[in-house]
């Protein structure tokens, strides 16, 4: 990934202490999605994984993978598919319900979104934990047999979200690394 682009994003990013609790560094892209420069240098770095990748769909992870996914989907020409909260999506779904800090979620994505041949980027803005990033990719394993890829703008590595992934052999990419 690019330094410069890591070192741009650290000086714009805008972290909010204890939010929503007390001890949360929180993140908040936002600050980022007010420089349109930023955003499209973050997705030329997205759009350098699904090439290296030869990734065929995208899956953006509600919602501010929507955000960076969709562009990202858009500037290549390839498939968007959203992984939406319980109840959002219409018709037929596969559900994955997954421990968070404070309790339980579900997530869901519409049967028939991906073929078995699909090569798919998980792509979201942050990983902390990786209960989101992990229950989507078990979405995503019921509908494509083919190796799974994660992006991220930012892991929050002292939360170990990535290793868990990298650890169930999935291929994980971030911009930028921080505390949370």
């Amino acid at each position: 990934m690019s330094s410069n682009l890591e070192k741009l994003l650290k000086k714009n990013l805008r972290v909010i202490p204890n939010f929503p609790k007390k001890g949360i560094m929180f993140q908040d892209i936002f600050s980022i999605l007010e420089k349109p420069r930023l955003l499209k240098m973050i997705v030329k770095e997205i759009s350098d994984v699904i090439k290296k990748e030869k990734i065929t769909k995208i899956v953006g992870i509600d919602a501010r993978g929507f955000i960076f996914g969709s562009l990202a989907s858009l500037k290549n020409g390839i498939p968007f598919i959203p992984v939406r909260k319980k109840g959002k999506l219409p018709g037929e779904v596969f559900k994955k319900k997954y421990k968070l800090e404070y309790g339980f979620d579900q997530i869901e994505i519409q049967k028939g979104s991906l073929l078995k041949k699909d090569r798919v980027l998980i792509v979201d803005d942050l990983i902390a934990t990786g209960g989101t990033a992990l229950a989507s990719a078990k979405l995503v394993e019921n509908m494509s047999d083919q190796q799974i890829s994660f992006m991220f703008v930012i892991d929050l590595y002292n939360l170990n979200g990535s290793v868990v992934l990298k650890k169930k052999g999935y291929n994980v990419f971030d911009i930028i690394k921080t505390e949370g």
